[in-house]
C-alpha cells in the first residue's frame, strides 16, 4: 500500500519493521559496527514490500546469531511483525507460524494446543519454539507458552535443522517468538478491545518508554474469554510481558523481564467419526465429562546484560527461570459402537506437570579481519536445567457409554487414583560458535558448530526404578551465500541436527539404551527483490533424512532397533509485492515428497514394514495468501486464504484427514489518527476441518465461522 497523506497510520504500518530495526541498531553500536563489517544489499523502507513475511533486508535474530538479514543467511528465514499480526487478525502465537512456507498445525489439547509440522516432521521434538531466543524445553510432548500475539514484536521462522542454534529438537524447524522490549527513544502507548461471536471478549494494554534517559519499561496485558461454540469449549486466558531496562551507560545495558500467562483452556478432545465419516448433526457436540479440566500456568523470569567491550567487541549474558504448571482431568477416547447408536468413551485420564527450567546463555561476539578479509565470530555457553514431575493416574483405566444424539457428560470417574509417576531431570551444557567471512565481494561463507553434552535422569516413584542416559550430540551447518546482483542472491547449505526419541524430559521405549536420531539437510535456494513492483521473493529446495528411528525387529516383534529412517524432499516459494499502489499480496507454497524410508510398526504382535508411506500428520501440499486493497484513505479490505492438503492419520496410510482450505476476511476503517476499527470474518465459508485425528476414529475439527470486531487505539 502506497504511503499517503491522508492515511498516516497505513504509513506509519508499512515501516514500522524497518525504523524498529534503525532504531535498534542506533541502541547498541556494536551491531551497527557488525553491519559495516558484513553489509547488507542496501533497500530503502520504501522498497520493501509492505506487508510482507520475508523482510529479507531486517536482521533476524533467528537465521543465525550473528544478526544477519535473511538475504545474507545461507537458510530459509522467514517472519511476521506485529503491524502485519493485527492486520491479518492473529491473536493466537501458533496462528502466526503456520502463515509461513511449508508450516501447518498438529494441535491437541494434550499438547498444550501448540504442536506444528514443518519440512515433513511433526510434533514439538521437530519443531522447537522459542521465546527471545531461548529454547522451551518439552514436557511430554508439550509446551503451553506462549499462546497470545499481543506482546510480540515479530515472529520468525528458521526452516529446516537449527540444533547448531538451539540444541536438540529442531530437525524441521525452530519458530523464534520476539518479544516487545522497553524503548530509550520514545513512548508508545496502545490499546484494543474485540468483541465476536460465542460470547468471545479480548483486550489488552501495551505501554513502552523512557522513564529516564537511563530507565526505560514496558508493560504489555492482554486477557480473553469465550463461551465457546460446543459445550466445555470455553476459555478464559491472561497473558502479560513486563520489562524494565536500564542503560547505565553508552556501552553497558541490563533488562530484567517478567512473562506468563494463566490458560483456563477449551477441553475439547475431538469428534468421533460414524464409520469413517463426520456426522454434520455432532460437529457441535463435546463427549468430554462435565468436570473436565485443561489449565496451564507458565512464568518466566529473565535478566540480560549487553557490554560493549573495546571496539568490535560484545558481550551478552542472559540468566532465566521458567516455571509451567499444568492441569488435564479428561475422558480424552471416543468410539462409536457398530451400530452407530450410541458412544464409548475411554481413557479416563488425569495429568499434572510441575516443570521447571532454569538456565544461562553467555556469548561474545568479535567483529574484525580474517586473513585481511571482513569477518564476524560469535561464541558461547549455553547451560539449562530442567525438573519435571509427572503425576497421573496410569494405566488410565475407566470407562462409560453415552446416547450421541441424547448427550449426558456424566463426571470423570477413574479406578485408579491420581499419584506421583516420575520425577525427571535434564542438564544440558553446550559450547557454540559461528562465523561469517567475506571471502570476496558478493560472497560470504557462514559456518557454525555446537556440541553439547546432555544428561537425563528418570526416577521411576512407584517402582523405584533409576535410569540415567548421557548424549553427546555435535551439530553443525556450513553454507555459502553469492550475491551476484542488489536484486538476487543465491545459496547453498549442508546442516545437522539431533531430536529426542520420545519426550525430552523421558527415556525412549522405557530404557536407556537408544540414542538421539539424527538428521541432516542439504539445501540450495535463491533470495531476490522485484524493484517495478516493491517486491521480495524466495526460492528453497531441500532434502532431509532422519535416521535412527525406533523400529522392531522384522523377525521377533519384542526386540526393538534404531535402524529406522524418514526422509522429505521438497520446494518452498514465497512472494510479497505490490503490484498496484494499494494493493499488497503476501503468498507462499509448499510442495514435498515425505515417506518412511525405514520403519516397522508392531502390529498384533507382527512387525510391519511402513517403509513407502507418507508419515502421519504431514501435508504434502501447502500454500497460503494474504492480499489487501485500500479502496479509499481510510478503508482497507483485506483476503486471506491457508490450503493444507491431505493428512495420513496412521502409520499404515488406511486412514487420512481430507485437505482443507479456509478463507478470512476482514474490512478495516481509520477513524483518525489514534483510533481505527476492523471487522474480521474468519472461515468465512464456516467449513468443517479436521487440524488432526486419530485413524477413522476421532477427528480435532477447526472453529467455525466466527465474526470479530475489533477497536485498536494509540494515546
Amino acid at each position: 500500500m502506497k504511503p499517503s497523506a491522508k492515511c498516516p497510520s497505513i504509513r506509519r504500518h508499512r515501516a514500522m519493521r524497518a525504523m524498529a530495526c534503525i532504531a535498534g541498531l542506533a541502541m547498541h553500536p556494536v551491531a551497527s559496527r557488525a553491519q559495516a563489517a558484513l553489509p547488507a544489499v542496501e533497500v530503502s523502507a520504501g522498497e520493501t514490500a509492505p506487508g510482507s513475511s520475508l523482510g529479507l533486508d531486517l536482521p533476524s535474530a533467528t537465521g543465525s546469531r550473528l544478526g544477519l538479514a535473511p538475504r545474507e543467511t545461507p537458510a530459509s528465514v522467514s517472519s511476521l511483525g506485529s503491524a502485519d499480526i493485527a492486520e491479518r487478525n492473529l491473536a493466537r502465537a501458533q496462528d502466526v507460524a503456520v502463515r509461513f512456507p511449508g508450516v501447518t498445525e498438529a494441535p491437541a489439547p494434550g499438547n498444550g494446543g501448540t504442536s506444528l509440522v514443518a519440512r515433513g516432521f511433526a510434533g514439538h521434538n521437530s519443531v522447537a519454539q522459542l521465546v527471545d531466543g531461548t529454547r522451551l524445553v518439552v514436557a511430554s510432548g508439550t509446551v503451553t507458552y506462549p499462546f497470545s500475539t499481543w506482546p510480540f514484536e515479530s515472529v520468525e521462522v528458521l526452516r529446516g535443522p537449527a540444533s547448531v542454534l538451539f540444541g536438540d529438537g529442531a530437525i524441521g524447524a525452530a519458530v523464534n517468538y520476539i518479544t516487545k522490549k522497553p524503548r530509550f527513544d520514545r513512548t508508545e502507548r496502545e490499546a484494543f478491545f474485540s468483541l465476536g461471536s460465542f460470547g468471545t471478549r479480548q483486550g489488552g494494554i501495551g505501554l513502552r518508554g523512557p522513564i529516564k534517559d537511563t530507565l526505560a519499561y514496558s508493560v504489555y496485558v492482554d486477557a480473553g474469554s469465550s463461551d465457546g461454540f460446543r459445550r466445555f469449549e470455553s476459555y478464559d486466558r491472561q497473558n502479560y510481558a513486563l520489562a524494565l531496562a536500564a542503560r547505565p551507560s553508552s556501552a553497558l545495558k541490563f533488562t530484567f523481564s517478567f512473562d506468563g500467562g494463566r490458560n483456563d483452556d477449551a477441553r475439547y478432545f475431538g469428534t468421533p467419526l460414524l464409520d469413517g465419516v463426520l456426522d454434520s448433526r455432532l460437529r457441535r457436540t463435546n463427549f468430554n465429562v462435565d468436570d473436565s479440566v485443561v489449565k496451564y500456568d507458565d512464568r518466566m523470569w529473565r535478566a540480560k546484560a549487553e557490554y560493549q567491550l573495546g571496539n568490535g567487541i560484545q558481550l551478552r549474558n542472559e540468566l532465566y527461570h521458567l516455571a509451567s504448571v499444568r492441569h488435564w482431568r479428561n475422558a480424552e477416547a471416543y468410539t462409536f459402537n457398530r451400530a452407530g447408536t450410541r458412544v464409548g468413551r475411554s481413557d479416563y485420564i488425569e495429568i499434572l506437570h510441575d516443570q521447571e527450567q532454569t538456565g544461562n546463555r553467555f556469548d561474545a561476539t568479535f567483529d574484525g579481519q580474517l586473513g585481511g578479509l571482513k569477518n564476524r565470530f560469535v561464541a558461547g555457553l549455553d547451560w539449562y536445567r530442567t525438573t519435571l514431575l509427572h503425576t497421573n493416574n496410569s494405566p488410565y483405566g475407566g470407562a462409560s457409554t453415552v446416547d450421541p444424539f441424547f448427550f449426558a457428560p456424566g463426571h470423570f470417574t477413574s479406578p485408579v487414583p491420581t499419584l506421583p509417576g516420575r520425577h525427571s531431570t535434564l542438564e544440558t551444557t553446550a559450547l557454540f560458535a559461528e562465523d561469517a567471512l567475506e571471502l570476496a565481494p558478493g560472497w560470504k561463507l557462514v559456518a557454525g558448530l555446537r556440541s553439547d553434552r546432555m544428561r537425563l535422569d528418570n526416577n521411576d516413584l512407584r517402582t523405584g526404578a533409576r535410569l540415567s542416559k548421557t548424549y553427546s550430540p555435535v551439530t553443525g551447518r556450513i553454507g555459502a551465500v553469492w550475491t551476484p546482483s542488489d536484486v538476487v542472491s543465491f545459496y547453498g547449505q549442508y546442516g545437522t541436527g539431533t531430536d529426542p526419541l520420545s519426550g525430552a524430559l523421558s527415556l525412549p521405549n522405557g530404557g536407556n539404551s537408544f540414542d538421539l536420531t539424527k538428521g541432516r539437510q542439504l539445501e540450495v535456494g535463491a533470495k531476490g527483490s522485484l524493484p517495478a513492483i516493491k517486491g521480495e521473493w524466495t526460492l528453497a529446495l531441500y532434502r532431509i533424512e532422519k535416521r535412527n528411528l525406533l523400529s522392531r525387529d522384522a523377525s521377533d516383534p519384542r526386540i526393538t532397533q534404531q535402524v529406522g529412517r524418514q526422509s522429505s524432499t521438497g520446494v518452498e516459494l514465497a512472494m510479497a509485492a505490490e503490484p498496484l499502489p494499494g494493493w499488497t499480496v503476501d503468498a507462499n507454497a509448499a510442495l514435498l515428497r515425505a515417506r518412511y524410508d525405514d520403519f516397522n510398526e508392531v502390529v498384533a504382535g507382527r512387525a510391519v514394514s511402513r517403509a513407502g508411506n507418507i508419515p502421519v500428520g504431514v501435508p504434502e501440499r501447502t500454500a497460503n495468501l494474504w492480499t489487501a486493497y485500500r479502496f479509499q484513505p481510510r478503508w482497507q479490505l483485506g483476503i486471506g486464504a491457508r490450503y493444507v492438503g491431505a493428512r495420513q492419520s496412521n502409520a499404515a496410510n488406511t486412514a487420512r484427514l481430507p485437505a482443507y482450505t479456509v478463507f478470512d476476511v476482514s474490512l478495516a476503517y481509520e477513524y483518525s489518527r489514534s483510533l481505527d476499527f476492523s471487522l474480521a470474518v474468519k472461515n468465512l465459508t464456516d467449513c468443517d476441518y479436521a487440524v488432526s485425528g486419530t485413524g477413522n476414529v476421532r477427528w480435532l475439527l477447526g472453529a467455525p465461522r466466527t465474526v470479530q470486531l475489533t477497536a485498536r487505539a494509540r494515546f
